[in-house]
């Protein structure tokens, strides 16, 4: 698998609304999988980014998503810029969420955001989802915001006014603006106890030409069969290849661990529509849209396929994204998804302008790798962990960095930094460490993603190439702790080892087992930084 040139999972959709780019266009390549879904900003920390969408504005990609690290759910929405759809820079929030009037504190919280350029006011417009009625709506000078919200919401096809609006996506298609949402109804005598609690419909419309509202005037994205299928369908993104629109969909969902894939196409933003299953399940996830890549020596398109992949259930924040190039038949139709495990899409892109950002993860020298296949793990409550690895090189440790995520703790996480001469220590009873550091964290000080804790070296941070260094991890509570696992990277040095909780004494039938041993073949996520 070519980690090296995986696409961190949020160049997510790419609208390219963009001002007018002049310098030279420069080509690129990633490789996409289906394996590796969690994404980092180049201070190692996840991409809290959900419902997500990448635009390419004045030739620089920009993610944005519903952040779900501070609350749970979806409390404001968060931005990343990168060059290379590789290394991702932290740009902050859109608009302060704990600001007064936010109208993003109701229902809906600013669901699916959505971005668009207006060249003739050459503003930038978000568009977001917070409950009725409409859309809320907020401008801005920068990508990166900040933004200010217009006292007007824009409002969908009154015909559905005592409907809920819901997901939904605007987008510039050969200059004029569209946006497709879902109606909700609540209120359908046809709703089952178990299943579906609720119909939707998915509708067409154009935008004004300020792109801050619609024209009330909408045409059904629904197929001939016009079943279930149709009247459960949400999370919709928009493009066209050719003279052919298309409406990327999924079933009702909200984030689940698995959705079918709908793709439907037609001749005209009015309809007919064509309907197409690509997958049962989306390969584990829930469609967000799809990335048009341009190949700058070719001039053609490769539309991707990007779903939020997460486990189910409330963690939303434990989600991932994963990518896959359509591969189009000569009708206009889509192939299906290859959810396969083993498959890789490599794909050429144009590069975005200035150079890759970096940041303590992307500079650290002893660092578990930013693009390895990571799993999360929650078994504080069962085993004190040790992560060792060999020293790359001589110098001052500065700092030791391990990926955390929050429950409902009451007790703190307990990190060391520490230093010994050999494994073997660990398994003889009565060694000392030498500790180079240590810090304690509060669940308040943590978030429900897996941000980065750091513990500072304080004492003995000079170490020696080749010197065997360490990091302690405990924290026992009934809401553990979780941390993120990967498979061992060969020739580092990276080893993982577990102590059960309360166990301190020998065991087996000899009495000559040591209750600390190796986890095989894994290693969490961290960085150690030097001064």
């Amino acid at each position: 698998m070519k980690f090296a040139s995986l696409v961190p999972a949020w160049a997510a959709l790419v609208s390219v609304c963009s001002a007018a780019v002049t310098t030279k266009a420069v080509s690129a390549s990633v490789t996409f999988d289906n394996t590796r879904r969690f994404l980092f900003d180049t201070n190692g920390r996840q991409i809290d980014a959900y419902g997500s969408k990448v635009n390419n504005f004045n030739g620089k990609y920009y993610l944005y998503g519903n952040s779900f690290s501070e609350t749970g759910v979806a409390y404001g929405i968060k931005s990343y810029s990168s060059v290379d759809l590789l290394n991702w820079q932290y740009e902050g929030f859109l608009f302060n969420p704990a600001g007064n009037n936010n109208p993003c504190a109701g229902s809906g919280g600013c669901g699916r955001p959505h971005i668009v350029y207006n060249p003739k006011n050459k503003n930038y417009v978000l568009w977001a989802n917070a409950g009725s009625p409409g859309y809320v709506i907020a401008t801005s000078s920068s990508p990166s915001g900040p933004f200010v919200f217009s006292t007007n919401r824009a409002l969908i096809d009154p015909a559905f006014d005592s409907l809920q609006p819901a997901d939904f996506t605007v987008e510039v298609i050969d200059g004029e603006g569209y946006i497709v949402f879902s109606a909700l109804n609540f209120k359908s005598p046809d709703a089952g106890s178990f299943w579906p609690p609720i119909f939707q419909n998915m509708h067409a419309s154009k935008l004004t030409a300020d792109f801050m509202n619609t024209t009330r005037v909408s045409w059904p994205v629904v197929s001939n069969a016009n079943d279930l299928i149709d009247n459960e369908a949400e999370s919709p993104d928009i493009f066209k290849s050719g003279n052919t629109w298309y409406v990327a969909a999924s079933n009702t969902c909200g984030y689940c661990n698995g959705s079918i894939a709908l793709l439907y196409r037609s001749n005209s933003i009015q309809g007919p529509w064509t309907r197409q299953i690509l997958e049962g399940y989306s390969c584990n996830g829930q469609v967000e849209g799809v990335l048009p890549l341009t190949n700058p020596s070719t001039g053609a398109v490769t539309n991707v396929w990007h779903s939020t992949s997460v486990p189910g259930g409330p963690r939303t924040g434990f989600g991932g994204h994963i990518f896959q190039p359509l591969n189009f038949n000569a009708d206009g139709s889509a192939k299906n998804l290859d959810c396969s495990t083993t498959a890789t899409f490599p794909v050429t892109f144009t590069k975005g302008n200035g150079t890759a950002a970096a940041g303590n993860a992307t500079k650290a020298v002893d660092a578990t790798p930013a693009l390895a296949v990571y799993n999360p793990v929650c078994d504080s409550d069962s085993f004190i962990l040790y992560q060792t690895w060999t020293a790359s090189k001589a110098g001052t440790l500065k700092s030791v960095s391990l990926n955390i995520a929050r429950g409902s703790q009451t007790v703190p996480l307990a990190l060391t930094v520490f230093k010994i001469p050999s494994v073997n220590d660990m398994f003889v009873p009565e060694v000392k460490w030498t500790a180079l550091g240590s810090a304690s964290f509060n669940a308040n000080q943590t978030t429900y993603v897996f941000d980065t804790v750091t513990v500072p070296v304080t004492s003995n941070a000079t170490v020696a190439k080749g010197e065997l260094l360490g990091l302690s991890i405990s924290g026992a509570d009934y809401s553990p702790w979780c941390h993120l696992e990967s498979d061992t990277a060969n020739g580092r040095g990276f080893k993982l080892y577990q102590q059960g909780q309360g166990q301190y004494s020998w065991r087996g039938l000899q009495g000559r087992n040591p209750p600390v041993y190796e986890r095989q073949g894994k290693s969490v996520k961290f960085f150690a930084t030097y001064a």
